[in-house]
């Protein structure tokens, strides 16, 4: 086989556009490719990207067919939102600690999935919630308990598995442990190696030895290796993952595109390292061209020696086996069993630290801060919001993120007006320092003001003054509409605070 195929062969890329034609998908057809990734630029609903999906595997006519990738971790990392369950962020599935709940999420999960042609995809999450500031993370991740990370998060990739999904555990080796987003950065993690064995890698320990695929972390373990991101480090991809770990699948990479890399190593070197380290298919998910560029950078490496060539047809082998393996697609209208478990995993991952009885919604007035929050790197702005008030008539005060002077004094003036007792729909107070001067301010004044943490619970934890606290992990529909079920509908509370103690 010619090395440039080879090459396009180890390689997961990203189109643009929502049709075939429109965004440079039918460039495939001279670029062979080992899989493709859908983003949220290329969705619509689930029909337009079934028919997207099936004019791209229409180029693999008598070979095995494309790895057809996809984020969709549940929460604001959800690229499909109509015609799906729509689940709530994992770390609610996590506050549930259900195993049967999470495989059944992960089954239904994994029908919608196949329902848009989609067979891969990259999660669940294993890192910890361990930095109250890691928003990269953030509620994506289960919790901060290795074992119940490893307990729930395996149940839901079985059930992907059970769809017939091929699921990748992410990020290896762990950016739980990271304060910045490798979106934008090279994050560096100096825990010493017993703290990373006992803690990061628990949950990779527990569930690589079985699985699939595995996806790298843009990180720099300085324990392992001082000197490379874990996605070039053979310290890493071979001593502790292959060898230690005894990972036996598809080892796939980060986006190469991603600043932590572009801004040091940059994608056609750090591809090469990559695979001569032991990563074998290179996801570049932004630009088509940067991926032919990549697959350039492979080919030449190999011809000049740098990149054994046996490295690059084992690494290619890998893909195809797996690619040999992949479910395909199920019709479009296939049944859909459990279509509610996302309400049902919203619901049961309400968490009550303090408080309360069933609150009336005649005597309270709702207080949201909101404003644009960033999900992920540049991905996912979120500046729309499902209200608490949907289904019950209260008023509503929105207050920015982070409010000014004048908007508390505003804020403080219309619940007066009111007569009513605020429920304050907390958003990352932890973070945004003013919001969480103003909910001060609002206890004083309110001191029977109802909290509710809507994002990572750590603000949960901030105000010990507050006489009824409770957390829903994220704002979305489903958790907004189980936390109305739980203040206004005398719905028992079930969920448990799936993180401890976080620098």
């Amino acid at each position: 086989m010619e090395i440039r195929e080879l090459a396009a062969g180890v390689l997961c890329v990203g189109v643009k556009g929502i049709t075939f034609q429109s965004g440079g998908a039918a460039e495939l057809s001279s670029f062979p490719v080992g899989g493709v990734i859908l983003r949220p630029q290329n969705v619509v609903d689930l029909r337009q990207t079934r028919e997207l999906v099936d004019a791209i595997r229409s180029l693999y006519a008598g070979k095995p067919g494309p790895i057809v990738a996809i984020d969709h971790e549940g929460g604001r990392i959800s690229p499909f939102r109509e015609g799906v369950a729509e689940l709530p962020p994992m770390m609610a599935l996590g506050a549930t600690d259900d195993t049967s709940l999470a495989r059944r999420a992960g089954k239904e999960t994994g029908n919608d999935l196949r329902r848009a042609g989609v067979n891969f995809t990259f999660g669940p999450v294993l890192d910890l919630a361990l930095f109250r500031n890691n928003t990269v993370i953030g509620a994506r991740s289960f919790g901060s308990d290795p074992m119940r990370i490893a307990r729930v998060a395996g149940a839901f990739a079985n059930g992907l598995r059970e769809s017939g999904i091929v699921a990748a555990f992410k990020h290896f080796p762990g950016h739980g442990a990271t304060a910045s987003d490798s979106h934008l950065e090279l994050p560096f993690v100096d825990a010493p190696v017993q703290t990373l064995r006992s803690r990061d890698l628990v949950p990779f320990a527990q569930l690589l030895p079985g699985a699939q695929a595995v996806s790298t972390a843009h990180i720099v373990l300085r324990a392992f290796d001082p000197d490379h991101p874990a996605t070039t480090s053979s310290a890493v991809l071979q001593n502790l993952l292959r060898t230690e770990l005894r990972f036996q699948g598809v080892c796939i990479s980060d986006c190469i595109e991603m600043d932590a890399i572009v801004k040091t190593i940059g994608a056609g070197e750090a591809a090469v390292q990559a695979i001569n380290a032991g990563v074998d298919l290179i996801l570049v998910s932004r630009n088509l061209s940067v991926a032919r560029d990549v697959a350039q950078a492979i080919a030449r490496a190999v011809e000049s020696g740098a990149l054994p060539r046996a490295r690059l047809e084992q690494a290619y082998a890998r893909v195809r086996l797996l690619r040999e393996k992949l479910a395909e697609p199920v019709a479009i209208d296939a049944p859909r069993p459990d279509a509610n478990i996302g309400n049902e995993i919203a619901l049961r991952a309400i968490t009550v630290l303090r408080g309360p009885k069933t609150l009336d919604p005649a005597r309270h007035v709702v207080v949201s801060f909101e404003g644009t929050i960033l999900a992920r790197g540049n991905i996912g702005l979120i500046s729309k919001y499902y209200s608490l008030t949907e289904n019950h008539r209260m008023p509503e005060i929105k207050v920015p993120l982070e409010p000014g002077a004048d908007n508390l004094t505003g804020a403080l003036t219309a619940i007066k007006q009111t007569g009513r007792t605020p429920i304050v729909l907390m958003r990352r107070a932890h973070i945004y320092a003013k919001q969480a001067a103003a909910i001060r301010a609002i206890l004083e004044a309110h001191p029977d003001a109802v909290l509710v943490s809507l994002l990572e619970p750590y603000d949960a934890l901030m105000f010990a003054q507050a006489q009824t606290v409770l957390c829903a992990y994220g704002d979305e529909r489903p958790c907004i509409q189980g936390l109305a079920a739980v203040l206004f509908d005398g719905t028992a509370p079930r969920g448990t605070l799936p993180i401890g103690d976080a620098a």
